[in-house]
Order: C-alpha cells, then sequence, then structure tokens
C-alpha cells in the first residue's frame, strides 16, 4: 500500500502537468473563437448604427437650415418694407423676426462648421452679427407700439440688405462643411472595417495554428502515454527500494534519540503531528500517547513558548536557550532546536537538557557576588549597583545618601576580639534593617561603615530618618552571645542628589558629611546640601 501511494504521489504532477498541456490550446481555441464571434457582432451592430444614422431624416440639416435661413431674412426684409409703408403692424414683424432668430438658433451650437478643410471665421462673425441685431430689435419692438417697429423697421432696411451676401455664403460653407463631414465619417468608417477585417484574419490564422496545434498534442500524448506506462513499472521498484531504506533509517534515528540523555522531540511546524516524543517528556505534560502531545503544555512560563515558536517561525537555529518545564514540577531547562523537512513537511527538532543544578550554583554565586557574607545586606558593588539602576529608572525623584559609620568600633575589636565585633556588626545590620522602610537600599560598604540610600523623600524627611536612626541605636544597647551588652554610637553623614550630580560626587559629598560629624564629636548627624559642595571642593579631598 506504500508503495502505490508513493508511485500515485509521484506520477501525479506529470499526469496532472499533461492534462494542462493538453486542455491550454483547446480553451485559446475557444477563446479566438468567442473573440471571432464578438467581432463580427460588433462590426454588424456598427453598420445597423451607421444605417440608422444615415436614414435620420434630421441627419446633416444645416445645408436646408442655411437656405431657410437666406430665405427668412428676405422675408424679414419685405415684411420691414411693408411696415415702413404702413402696410403691415408691429404684430408682423415681431412674428417675422421670431421666425428668423429661431432658424438662427441651430448655427450658435452646430459643430458642423468644425470640419471644414479650412478655417472661416466670417461664418461665426455673420451668425454674431445677425443674432446681435435681431435681439436688440426684439427687445425694442412692442407689440401695441406702432412707432417703435417703423424705427426698427427702417434699421432693419438699412441693415439687412448688407447681411444676404453673408447669408448666401454661410449656405456655401454648409454644403462644404456638411460635405467634409460625411467625408470624414465615411473615411471613420471605412477604417473601422479595415481593422474589423484584419482582426477576423489575425483570429481565423489563430484558430488554424491551435487546431494543428491540438492534432500535434495529440500524437505526442500517446507516445508520452507509452513512455510513462514505461516508467511508471521501473519506478515502482525504485519506491519500493527507497521505502525499505526509510524505514530502516527511521528505525535507526529513533533508537539514536531514545539513547540520547536528553529530552527530544521531533514535531511538524504546524504542530499537529508529532514524530517522536521522549517519554519523560510525555510524563511532565501528563499525556500517555505521542498524538496527545502538546508542545505549549511543556512550558511552566507561556513567554519562553511563544519566544521558542516565533524564531523557529523565522527559520532560526536555537542554541541553549534556558526555560522553565513542566508547570507540574517546574524545573530549569536548556533549549536547543533548529527547524528542519521530514517528508517533505516543516519540522522542528527540539531538544532540552535539566540544568536545575547549574541554576542553583548560579544564583548561590550571584548571591555570593552581591551580598555582604558577615551581615547579609548589600556589598558595597551591589548597591552602588542597585542605585544606579534607580537613578536611570527615577531620573527626577529625590535621592537622599546616609553614610553611617560605628564611633570607636576598634575598642570593641581590642575588648571583645574580633568575632564579638563580627556579631556586633550583625546585629546593627538587622537593627538597621529593621528601622528602615521596604524600599530602602541599605548596604554595607567597609568594615564599620554603612550606606543607605533613600528615594522619593524630602530632606526634612531624611533629617529625621537619620536622627531617628542614631537615637535609636544609641538607646538601645546591642546584646551580643547573650552575656555581653555593648553600647555603641553612630556619626551620621547625609546629603541629597542635585540633578547634576552623578553618583560619585553624591557619594563623596556624603562621606565629607560623615567626616564633619566625626571631627564636630560624633553620636551626631550631619547634613550637607548640596550647594555647600562645590565640584572644586571634589578635587581637594
Amino acid at each position: 500500500m506504500a508503495t502505490e501511494r508513493t508511485a500515485a504521489t509521484v506520477t501525479g504532477p506529470d499526469v496532472a502537468a499533461t492534462g494542462k498541456g493538453r486542455r491550454w490550446p483547446v480553451i485559446l481555441l475557444i477563446a479566438l473563437a468567442a473573440a471571432m464571434i464578438v467581432a463580427s457582432l460588433a462590426g454588424l451592430r456598427l453598420i445597423s448604427e451607421k444605417g440608422d444614422d444615415y436614414a435620420s431624416p434630421g441627419l446633416h440639416t444645416e445645408v436646408w437650415q442655411s437656405y431657410q435661413l437666406r430665405s427668412e431674412l428676405q422675408r424679414l426684409l419685405d415684411t420691414a418694407h411693408a411696415v415702413d409703408d404702413g402696410q403691415a403692424g408691429a404684430t408682423s414683424l415681431i412674428l417675422r423676426l421670431g421666425v428668423m432668430r429661431n432658424t438662427l438658433d441651430p448655427f450658435r451650437h452646430t459643430p458642423v462648421f468644425d470640419y471644414l478643410p479650412q478655417p472661416r471665421p466670417e461664418v461665426h462673425e455673420t451668425i454674431e452679427r445677425l443674432d446681435s441685431l435681431s435681439a436688440g430689435w426684439m427687445q425694442r419692438l412692442n407689440w401695441q407700439d406702432q412707432a417703435s417697429a417703423r424705427r426698427v423697421a427702417a434699421d432693419m432696411l438699412a441693415e439687412l440688405p448688407a447681411q444676404l451676401r453673408p447669408a448666401h455664403d454661410l449656405i456655401v460653407v454648409s454644403n462644404i462643411a456638411v460635405a467634409a463631414q460625411l467625408d470624414r465619417e465615411r473615411q471613420s468608417l471605412q477604417q473601422t472595417f479595415h481593422w474589423l477585417t484584419v482582426t477576423l484574419m489575425l483570429l481565423a490564422c489563430g484558430c488554424l495554428i491551435l487546431a494543428l496545434r491540438i492534432l500535434s498534442s495529440q500524437r505526442r500524448s500517446q507516445r508520452l502515454a507509452g513512455e510513462l506506462q514505461a516508467l511508471n513499472s521501473s519506478l515502482e521498484r525504485r519506491v519500493q527500494s527507497r521505502t525499505r531504506l526509510l524505514h530502516e533509517r527511521e528505525a535507526l534515528l529513533r533508537t539514536i534519540l531514545d539513547s540520547t540523555p536528553s529530552d527530544v522531540t521531533l514535531i511538524s511546524a504546524d504542530q499537529r503531528r508529532v514524530f517522536y516524543v521522549s517519554d519523560d517528556l510525555l510524563t511532565q505534560t501528563g499525556t500517555r500517547r505521542a498524538e496527545d502531545f502538546h508542545l505549549e503544555a511543556l512550558f511552566d512560563n507561556g513567554d519562553d513558548y511563544r519566544q521558542l515558536v516565533a524564531r523557529l517561525g523565522r527559520g532560526e537555529t536555537l542554541h541553549q536557550m534556558e526555560a522553565r518545564l513542566c508547570p507540574s514540577s517546574p524545573y530549569w531547562a536548556l533549549l536547543s532546536a533548529r527547524p528542519l523537512r521530514i517528508h517533505a513537511q516543516s519540522a522542528w527538532l527540539i531538544w532540552s537538557l535539566d540544568i536545575t543544578r547549574r541554576k542553583a550554583m548560579e544564583h548561590e554565586l550571584q548571591q555570593l557576588a552581591s551580598t555582604d557574607a558577615l551581615t547579609g545586606l548589600y556589598n558595597r558593588r551591589a548597591l552602588l549597583r542597585a542605585a544606579v539602576m534607580q537613578l536611570r529608572r527615577e531620573r527626577r525623584a529625590p535621592l537622599s545618601v546616609l553614610l553611617i559609620d560605628i564611633d570607636h568600633f576598634k575598642r570593641i575589636n581590642d575588648e571583645y576580639g574580633h568575632p564579638i565585633g563580627d556579631q556586633a556588626l550583625r546585629a546593627l545590620a538587622r537593627q538597621l534593617g529593621d528601622l528602615m522602610q521596604d524600599d530602602a537600599l541599605l548596604g554595607r560598604i567597609g568594615g564599620e561603615e554603612f550606606a543607605v540610600m533613600l528615594s522619593g523623600m524630602s530632606p526634612e524627611a531624611v533629617a529625621l530618618t537619620a536622627e531617628r536612626l542614631r537615637a535609636a541605636v544609641a538607646g538601645a544597647p546591642l546584646i551580643v552571645n547573650d552575656d555581653i551588652t555593648l553600647s555603641m554610637t553612630l556619626s551620621i553623614g547625609l546629603t541629597q542628589r542635585h540633578e547634576s550630580d552623578s553618583l560619585k560626587s553624591l557619594m563623596m559629598r556624603a562621606d565629607r558629611a560623615l567626616y564633619r560629624a566625626k571631627s564636630e564629636g560624633r553620636n551626631r548627624c550631619c547634613h550637607l546640601p548640596p550647594v555647600e559642595f562645590t565640584p572644586s571642593e571634589f578635587d581637594e579631598i
């Protein structure tokens, strides 16, 4: 069955390609025949439309209208004579003038004069002259006013005889324009028929060529069918051999994956098919069968899963990506993954290695690097790093520094020994931690010297905090080893950060304040505002 499916898959594209090769000439032949039908119908419709146009009685009436205009001018002139002689009234003159204007009106809008071989501007001048004269006469006439009719008739007798000759020229020009228009339409129609004839001939030639191509393709298809049958027999044998080799390689790959110390999964890129998954990964996701395995269920943090899928989706290869796996019992793992192809399908190979012990050691080393081993507070380096990070987050928030030094601590070491001195430092560290707010940064930066970073507090509140620390330590002796009571006092130097201060200048000013507290008698707090300590003073320290 596997052999038959593989053979069908191999020969399928060839058959499809052959089918497409046979179909396209037929489709093109049908398209050409349809184009010929459309072109023929278009030509018949054009002939019908032109026949209807030429059969229309109102087509090219400009010649008749020009004759009519010349006649109306003569009739208007005769009417003007009658009015002038008293044989006709204003009514006759107005009616005759209205008929003349109606006859003149089509000439003001006709495009027929655009077809003249040469422009004849005198035609438009004649039309405009007649229109202007007739419009003026019409405005002056009144149905009841015979006197105005005689005056207008006198004007007509003076003007109209001079317009008869231009009106006759209008007849000639109209004949020439109509003849030119008809000739141009004839040429356009003739050119259209020429193009239609050429188009039909080309389409007919295309149909003939395609018909020959179809006959040739049929002969070639018969020959290829025989060759394909012979190739299928050879291909089936090769597919059987190839399938057997693939099964052997899959068995070898499964053996290798089962033997690797890492947990491995091989899954399709769409995550719909699981080719292989280690038993440990199935247990961690709470599934029993590989078909039910879901990659997302393996991750304790959904962001790690989305990052892995996004990078693999872009075709990247991952090396040693740290993530927490197994939500029911989380542990740290080191992931490596790479995209590949299995059976012409995109897939991902992912393997993981348990690094929980290494992460614990890294955490322990990080704690040792950032914590004072004696007091458990920040060491100097970690405190300064935390202060820098706080400055970056809150550039405009006020930041204050308290430098704390135990007065005469050397006496405690000399009198009770260094172990007791170490216990005293630890006890003081606990007391300072209890007295400070949760957001304060507290660290040991020297032998008996501590530092506190306070953010978001006014100078007055910082001064009260420093005084409260000093008074609390001075008023509450430390009990060490349950039998030794130590009385300690603190000297505290405090200052606030100016917006132009760096962390180094801030610490130097706080150290200057601490030095002043010690020089003034110890067991006191000394506040040094930013304005009291200029950059020139930094250089002297």
